[in-house]
């Protein structure tokens, strides 16, 4: 019995077999990587921070002086001038104490969703009904006394100040927040990549009025808790909302519209591909984000010189730290805040 011939293939299929091969493992290779960073799961996340935490200890951001301070409401602070949260005209004073340095912007990282109850008309409220009271009330509702959030609001109308509000996704959806800036956009609708929130906690519209920017104090944590990008913009009811610095930056420059560039963009490669938000220009900054608009932070770690308390402020006769162009962020970082 004859065996059958063995198949012979020749010398050149088995170079394209292998010439295949060569150009098959790379492919799938690429093609699980892209596979890999459109899902993002969580582990290649992790592993993501991981590295970028390592290259911040490895080589941590040199801190320059520049133009821009922290005015700190601290426990010292507290000390000398009163429990927090302040009567507003406190506050009003140390507003104007910075503005009599011509600051370019005064950016105030507080909430004030609700009335000062310290103001005179609702400390009377709660009096009891006695007859020597009865002049003070008469002129509680006549508006004769001071209001303490009419006073914070016309210290801001005599700075350049930037107002804080709060975007959550519970409660209860009030007014729409304050927005005293333009949007121009190039390529997708930007909301459409953009943390997103449903409901607001509003600063009161005599205050959120009274300053020229108004911008979401909104912050957000990695699934680790530690916070590493910052959202430049955000979105509600299918509107663009700009974070408290990002508008701080915006009135020291004088400027009147943001510009956003997504997907679709001229200079904005996507591969057929909705890439997200890419940049965003702020006056003459052109800042880069990640497709959700938020901003990377390149670290220094605590640095004293850029940070005065508020104390100081209010106690000395001149600041001599202080000078015409400075932006400065009001916070507080006291414990019982």
């Amino acid at each position: 019995m004859l065996a059958a011939p063995r198949s012979r293939q020749s010398p050149d299929l088995r170079r394209r077999l292998r010439g295949g091969l060569f150009l098959l493992v790379p492919l799938l290779a690429l093609a699980g990587a892209l596979v890999l960073r459109a899902v993002d799961p969580p582990p290649i996340q992790d592993l993501r921070f991981w590295v970028f935490d390592h290259f911040q200890r490895l080589e941590p951001r040199i801190y320059r002086p520049g133009p821009v301070l922290v005015i700190d409401i601290d426990d010292e602070t507290l000390r000398r001038f009163g429990q927090w949260p302040w009567p507003r005209t406190l506050l009003a004073q140390l507003v104007d104490r910075l503005g009599a340095a011509q600051p370019a912007a005064v950016a105030l990282d507080i909430l004030f969703p609700e009335p000062d109850r310290t103001s005179p008309a609702r400390i009377i409220a709660n009096w009891p009904e006695l007859p020597e009271l009865a002049e003070l009330r008469e002129r509680a509702a006549r508006g004769d006394l001071p209001d303490h959030d009419q006073m914070l609001a016309e210290a801001l109308r005599r700075s350049r100040a930037v107002a804080g509000f709060a975007l959550t996704d519970t409660g209860v959806t009030g007014t729409a927040p304050v927005r005293l800036a333009g949007f121009a956009t190039a390529g997708a609708d930007p909301t459409e990549f953009l943390i997103a929130y449903d409901a607001v906690v509003p600063t009161l519209p005599e205050i959120a009025g009274a300053a020229l920017g108004s911008g979401v104090i909104n912050v957000q944590p990695e699934r680790d808790g530690i916070i590493r990008r910052i959202p430049l913009l955000v979105a509600h009811g299918g509107e663009i909302y700009p974070s408290l610095a990002a508008e701080a930056l915006r009135v020291a420059q004088n400027a009147r519209t943001y510009v956003v560039k997504s997907t679709g963009a001229s200079g904005v490669i996507g591969f057929g591909q909705r890439t997200g938000v890419s940049e965003v220009k702020i006056g003459q900054a052109v800042v880069p984000t990640d497709p959700k608009g938020r901003l990377w932070l390149y670290d220094t770690g605590p640095v004293p010189e850029r940070v005065i308390p508020a104390w100081r402020v209010m106690s000395v006769e001149v600041v001599p730290w202080a000078h015409a162009g400075s932006s400065l962020l009001i916070g507080t970082s006291c414990a019982g805040r």
